[in-house]
């Protein structure tokens, strides 16, 4: 059947037959194999810079613990807060007596909120610096930002000793 053809009409053709046999091949198996290749090569990539973050992300829980223990926990409803921050108060103080008690203070931001909580304070010298360190010490909840001392005279004749603390809570909105 092919001995009516020449020799390079025949050779023409299986150069073509060879084309059309490598394009299939290369449709068929050559592409899904490159495809695959590269898709290993990325996840090798993303598997070594997962190992890196490891380590990572251990330094940056430990950051999260330190951060919570410096500006008071987060996830902790506001309240509760408040609460907690009376119910020291009678827990460890003796002498002290709360004079005032100010609503929360709500501060939103974009990626963040700060709670404030502001308590006025009655006592003697000593017994509101002690109270002042143990909030400062033990108590984690929230911490203070800033402390004042002043005077008060009642009836123009005794002076009373007020403590003034404020204390913040920052938690994110994300």
């Amino acid at each position: 059947m092919f001995n009516q053809y020449s020799y390079k009409l025949k050779f023409k053709f299986l150069i073509v037959f060879f084309i059309i046999l490598s394009v299939a091949a290369y449709k068929r198996s050559f592409s899904n194999l490159i495809l695959l290749y590269k898709e290993n090569s990325t996840l090798r990539e993303k598997k070594g810079v997962m190992k890196n973050q490891a380590p990572n992300v251990n330094a940056l829980t430990v950051q999260v613990a330190g951060l919570d223990k410096l500006i008071g926990k987060e996830g902790v409803e506001k309240e509760k807060i408040q609460q907690e921050i009376i119910a020291f108060l009678v827990k460890n103080s003796s002498g002290v007596s709360i004079n005032d008690l100010q609503p929360i203070h709500n501060f939103t931001y974009d990626d963040y909120q700060v709670y404030t909580y502001q308590i006025d304070l009655t006592g003697s010298y000593n017994e509101l610096l002690d109270i002042t360190y143990k909030f400062e010490r033990q108590f984690e909840y929230s911490k203070i930002i800033s402390l004042a001392f002043y005077t008060d005279k009642k009836n123009s004749k005794t002076e009373i000793l007020h403590l003034k603390l404020i204390f913040q809570n920052y938690e994110s909105n994300k």
